[in-house]
């Protein structure tokens, strides 16, 4: 997935030992990142359920698209690690790259730059059906 990058640490499993569908709301969470930073909003809300904190960066970055616009930019998802492990429910430790991205205001054409970030958040996914899907982070 285009969002992911390998863990740097050697002594760590590439990914952690649960069913893979418990992490593609994750994976696919960041390549939504990715692709919000264009104006598309449907294949990020389409890995969480709808009332997951997550899902307020579609909100604001709407918002933010209606007088500016996003210049470069990316996150890159670096590691994920179990931390707690249930049948119906899992959390992961997450750490997600934000490289810099541009604001330039659309009526005076004035850049900010927003510095790159390191995000670290707890996601929590929840089987849903037959799907898993974020529900929470922390």
């Amino acid at each position: 997935s285009e969002g992911f990058a390998p863990i740097d640490q050697t002594d760590k499993a590439y990914l952690p030992d649960v069913e893979p569908a418990a992490l593609e709301p994750i994976i696919n969470y960041v390549d939504g990142l990715n692709l919000a930073l264009t104006g598309e909003f449907l294949y990020l809300r389409s890995t969480a359920i709808s009332s997951c904190d997550c899902l307020a960066i579609a909100d604001r970055l709407a918002r933010l698209f209606k007088t500016a616009s996003l210049v470069g930019g990316s996150y890159q998802l670096k590691s994920i690690e179990l931390a707690k492990d249930g049948v119906n429910q899992k959390s992961f430790a997450v750490v997600i790259n934000r490289s810099d991205i541009r604001k330039v205001d659309k009526s005076n054409h004035q850049a900010i730059l927003w510095s790159a970030s390191t995000i670290k958040n707890t996601f929590i996914v929840k089987r849903v059906g037959e799907v898993w899907l974020l529900s929470d982070t922390k």
